[in-house]
């Protein structure tokens, strides 16, 4: 019951890796508390993930499991209705002259409302991940200050 997703970056691991970590609040569509939540996640292992909402409210998603820069970030999931949580991890490798990103979500098959709330998490992250890759598509011209397509932006030749 696992949920797997694919992408290709044309940008180094080390780069795809700051990216997805560092500058997460950018370009993660908003959150539980809604789209315009903010999510912070903590570059150690116990740190935590979580959003800010408007109000400045926090939400603990879950709890950083796994950092290993560039390679592999992992963490646990649990949603506010939610009595257990999933574990997500997110491999960088490098392939072709950028970078594979695999996420893996598991944990599904614990209660019936992770079991029920699977088919939405497995489109949800296709939308996630189609956010994170558009930074790097993106002209980075598009906001004034250091911004994550600023990161991403290939150096010139």
């Amino acid at each position: 019951m696992t949920i797997r997703k694919s992408i290709w970056i044309e940008r180094s691991p080390e780069i795809s890796f700051k990216v997805f970590c560092e500058d997460i609040g950018e370009w993660w569509p908003g959150g539980f508390g809604g789209k315009d939540s903010r999510l912070c996640l903590a570059r150690e292992v116990g740190g935590r993930f979580y959003e800010v909402r408007v109000d400045g409210s926090e939400y603990e998603i879950g709890r950083v499991t796994a950092y290993q820069p560039p390679s592999i970030v992992a963490f646990s999931w649990r949603a506010p209705s939610w009595d257990v949580t999933t574990q997500v991890e997110i491999r960088f490798s490098a392939e072709a002259g950028g970078t594979r990103v695999e996420l893996e979500h598991s944990g599904w098959e614990q209660d019936a409302k992770t079991r029920d709330a699977r088919g939405n998490y497995d489109s949800g992250w296709g939308t996630i991940l189609g956010h994170y890759q558009a930074v790097f598509a993106a002209p980075p011209d598009q906001k004034e200050d250091v911004s994550p397509r600023e990161i991403a932006r290939p150096k010139p030749r």
